[in-house]
């Protein structure tokens, strides 16, 4: 993965979201610093450019996941500015906000049922801090298969929060986004609610549960494989399983 030259300069104007999706405004930008405004607020901070944003493309570079907030604390990002630089990179990287600046990630194939099945780890919910995210008795994780019918279902679970999912795949913005509704229950209580996903790479996913469980981050640990009598396409424990066949995430 070739690293991407960004001209940060660009950015000045333009509004962001955190990963709690709160608005933030680019009110000055140079080769040397990205300063930025909370719209709920009056402070501003400023950004460096080769420390934060630019270190932080350059891992993304070296072929590694799209970090979550926590993932750039440990490169190097400060703890107070994470959330902000976060949001810039899911942008340019991502969404792709500077059109001469196209990520490096092409997909090849399009965006089917396929692309989304087998097991994920959900590494990152931005409304939950990482204990808190590992309690109860089940690593956190997303399972998904394809039904007869082209139809997504599976379950999730995370801290004490657990449940099934059923969904399809739609259209939006020229996107392709797997639309979700959950069921489940948390800590005893009974919960219900809908949330959306979207294809970052072969071996990763990332959305949101439309309530408070918040936007998440997951990778894969394996993939979906062709059931037989022995061994069915996903086991049980997440932790146990590993990536199988790129060529079918892929598809």
């Amino acid at each position: 993965m070739a690293q991407q030259t960004i001209d940060w300069t660009r950015l000045t104007g333009k509004t962001f979201t955190t990963t709690k999706g709160a608005p933030f405004k680019v009110t000055r930008a140079t080769p040397k610093s990205v300063t930025i405004r909370p719209e709920s607020s009056t402070r501003s901070y400023d950004l460096s450019v080769p420390n934060e944003l630019d270190r932080c493309v350059a891992e993304y570079a070296k072929g590694r996941f799209f970090p979550s907030a926590m993932d750039l604390v440990r490169i190097g990002v400060r703890h107070e500015r994470n959330s902000y630089v976060w949001g810039i990179l899911k942008a340019v990287l991502i969404d792709q906000i500077l059109e001469q600046d196209r990520p490096a990630i092409v997909t090849k194939k399009p965006v089917s049922v396929k692309s989304f099945a087998g097991a994920w780890r959900i590494t990152d919910m931005s409304n939950f801090d990482a204990d808190f995210l590992a309690e109860g008795d089940r690593t956190p994780h997303i399972k998904l298969s394809v039904s007869k019918f082209g139809d997504i279902n599976g379950d999730y679970a995370f801290s004490y929060s657990s449940g099934t999912i059923t969904g399809a795949l739609r259209e939006f913005g020229g996107e392709t986004l797997l639309i979700f509704g959950f069921d489940g229950s948390d800590d005893m209580d009974a919960v219900t609610g809908a949330g959306w996903a979207k294809w970052v790479e072969p071996n990763q996913i990332a959305g949101e549960f439309l309530n408070d469980y918040g936007p998440f981050t997951a990778t894969r640990t394996k993939a979906a494989g062709k059931a037989t009598k022995r061994s069915p396409p996903v086991t049980d424990d997440p932790e146990e399983e590993e990536y199988e066949d790129e060529e079918d995430a892929e598809e």
